[in-house]
């Protein structure tokens, strides 16, 4: 797939696009918005986005710090409300999701990695691991496999979060996300504790991971990761 770029802020009508229309119920399977906004009191982050990511695609979000892209993943994620426009991911819009449908579709749908990986520090790497929904059974040849994928040994089961160096715990997180296989990744600065083979590894699993119909974006500044995009949105 030919490697698409579009920046935001400069274009007169923004439009982010894999290919195709711009139709919102071309989001069945993937994301679609029309007319985005979002903004603060006294500030507007982006107005009138149009942007289509289809099933298959790595998208990278790029932008200086401050220029809103966890807030981007935050929204595609349903953790925040766009300001104004329609939203639809994986056939959900996001404008009307709330309380039992939102947390379904958190549950079901995405997968997030935080910046601060989100790992509790007091709790064992198998427990983080639970919260994800895994469920461990005797065997551990299954979860083995993953954990050697991210170069971890499968030993660090019962090792505190706040053990671990940055690089293993944001490795975790990444764990957890394999485990959990959502439809959709948005990662909030995967590499940010990772030397290169590390890098390599996140972006094989990305790859990966899209290759089998699903979708990730991802807010980086690594012009590792972003050299293996197929979309890459600036704003």
């Amino acid at each position: 797939m030919k490697q698409r770029e579009v920046d935001v802020v400069q274009a007169a009508a923004p439009c982010v696009s894999g290919g195709g229309g711009g139709d919102i119920e071309l989001a069945g399977a993937g994301i679609a918005g029309h007319d985005l906004e979002f903004a603060y009191p006294g500030r507007v982050l982006w107005r009138g986005l149009d942007v289509e990511i289809e099933p298959g695609m790595v998208t990278a979000v790029c932008g200086q710090s401050g220029s809103g892209k966890t807030t981007f993943l935050q929204c595609l994620g349903s953790l925040e409300k766009m300001t104004s426009g329609e939203l639809v991911v994986c056939g959900t819009g996001m404008a009307a999701l709330r309380g039992g449908s939102r947390r379904r579709f958190l549950r079901e749908t995405v997968g997030f990695l935080f910046q601060n990986f989100g790992l509790v520090a007091s709790w064992s790497v198998r427990k983080n691991l639970e919260v994800g929904g895994y469920r461990f059974s005797r065997d551990l040849s299954g979860i083995e496999e993953v954990f050697d994928r991210f170069d971890l040994p499968i030993a660090l089961l019962s090792t505190p979060a706040y053990r671990l160096s940055g690089g293993e715990q944001q490795r975790v997180a990444l764990i957890r996300l394999a485990l959990r296989q959502p439809r959709i990744l948005l990662m909030d600065e995967p590499t940010s504790a990772l030397d290169d083979e590390n890098t390599t590894r996140l972006n094989d699993f990305v790859t990966d991971h899209c290759r089998s119909g699903g979708i990730a974006v991802i807010a980086t500044h690594d012009a590792r990761v972003v050299e293996r995009a197929d979309l890459i949105i600036r704003l």
